[in-house]
């Protein structure tokens, strides 16, 4: 298989899973302590950050998958999925218009 389409299916799927880790660690952490609820998200993503950091150091030492095409293809494809979800979730959210009454 060619290095190039192997580095971009692995960081395409190594973005995906950190997205969706991320999400579902963040939820399950907000709904289960109100307190430290910012301390341990926090504390999630330092740990899913060292996590990729390790996963892309060991992509140096393999030669038969281009790690600069999986480096660029993960940070693109997780922004990506970052800008979806935040505009879901604007989408979501829209305040309500308030009509005007006459007078």
């Amino acid at each position: 298989m060619n290095p190039i389409l192997l580095g971009i299916m692995i960081g395409v799927v190594l973005a995906l899973l950190n997205f969706i880790a991320s999400g579902f660690y963040s939820s399950r952490i907000v709904t289960q302590s109100k307190m430290t609820s910012v301390v341990l998200v926090l504390l999630g993503f330092i740990g899913r950050l060292t996590m990729i950091g390790i996963i892309f150091y060991g992509l140096t030492k393999v030669k038969w998958i281009h790690f600069q095409a999986s480096l660029i293809t993960f940070v693109i494809f997780f922004t990506l999925c970052a800008i979806w979800k935040a505009t879901r979730v604007y989408r979501e959210a829209k305040p309500l218009v308030k009509q005007q009454t006459e007078m």
